[in-house]
């Protein structure tokens, strides 16, 4: 059998102040109903997925806090390498791995302190690791983790490395108008996983990968329509209202297909899927996505309730959960899936443990 790459260790990472719901005054929380209640409807929907997400949505329009019940927010003395560093060391902790080992360091962040930096190099020098490590910062927006698997991957079989460093980091809070709607589905935190050889059947098995750039101007950080370095405070914020609705009617199909894709590369059906591991950026997107690919027998794991959007760490988040609540098991078919905007999309199917 030819050798396979795979998960080794996870970490996770929230930072200590919680917010609750109550944290939003109620005449903010009665405006947004209000606002909700009068914008106009997503397009018709054209697909059976479709048909779920519009009754999702509507659905969704009558709960201020799309479901979120509490999320974690950094601290104005942290910054994301501290979250990162506590991340990464609980992934080389898993992994029982030695940080000299480590020769491939990959980083997302959500939203970076400083623009044309390489953040790599920052965790790098946290974590004290060999200067000989390839260390790059990769923008994919919530599509990253998933894109740093397959560069990791591809870089350990070809033996460009051995042990790879993933690690995902997200604190919007630091600049999201907390005045706006979508303010209570944001969280802070950070995830790290460890990619290296696996033996027999376990590591990564199919990937599938796709780009969609006609939606450029969903979710963004930028002055408000303005660029980022124009006069005014930056704020993540959603640039084209009808491009999002677009993508949002779009998403179940795109994790469905992709879904369908990679399972067909890898030679299993829905029913052998152990755990599925869902990019959850809305409370309904997980559940509608099981019930399009007939996939019930999969264990998931909730997050959005407990941490909110996590960007690109929210795959690694579920996955990290999953070990820690003993759901996820040595041998399980994994499957990992989402998007991020701009928009790219695919999924991973692979043998649980290393």
């Amino acid at each position: 059998m030819e050798s396979r790459v795979g998960v080794h260790g996870v970490g996770l990472y929230l930072p200590p102040i919680l917010r609750t719901n109550e944290h939003w005054p109620p005449a903010t929380v009665e405006r947004w109903v209000a606002e909700r209640r009068d914008q106009p409807p997503p397009p018709p929907p054209r697909t059976e997925a479709e048909k779920l997400v519009y009754e999702a949505l509507r659905v969704q329009a009558q709960d201020p806090f799309q479901n979120a019940v509490v999320r974690h927010v950094i601290p104005d003395d942290m910054s994301h390498v501290d979250m990162e560093e506590q991340a990464a060391l609980a992934a080389l902790a898993h992994a029982n791995i030695d940080r000299d080992q480590i020769d491939l360091v990959l980083t997302h962040r959500v939203v970076p302190e400083f623009l044309l930096g390489n953040p790599a190099c920052e965790l790098h020098e946290r974590l004290k690791l060999r200067p000989e490590c390839f260390a790059m910062h990769m923008d994919a927006a919530s599509y990253s983790f998933i894109m740093q698997m397959c560069i990791a991957e591809t870089m350990i079989r070809t033996g460009r490395a051995s042990h790879a460093l993933l690690v995902q980091s997200s604190a919007p809070s630091r600049t999201f108008d907390y005045e706006d709607a979508g303010s209570p589905i944001i969280g802070d935190g950070a995830t790290a996983v460890v990619m290296a050889p696996s033996t027999g059947d376990r590591g990564i098995v199919a990937t599938v990968h796709y780009v969609d750039g006609r939606f450029p101007k969903t979710l963004i950080a930028s002055v408000p329509g303005k660029r980022w370095f124009d006069e005014g405070k930056g704020l993540i914020h959603v640039a084209d209202v009808p491009q999002m609705k677009q993508v949002f009617m779009r998403t179940v199909d795109a994790c469905k297909d992709s879904v369908e894709a990679v399972l067909a590369k890898a030679g299993w059906s829905p029913d052998q899927v152990d755990y599925l591991s869902m990019f959850q950026g809305t409370p309904w997107l997980r559940d509608l996505v099981k019930v399009s690919l007939n996939c019930t027998r999969a264990r998931c794991v909730e997050t959005f309730s407990r941490t909110g959007y996590l960007a690109s760490a929210l795959i690694p988040a579920s996955l990290a959960m999953a070990v820690q609540e003993g759901v996820l098991h040595d041998g399980d078919a994994v499957v990992l899936t989402g998007g991020g905007t701009g928009m790219t999309f695919g999924a991973i199917a692979l043998r649980w443990g290393a």
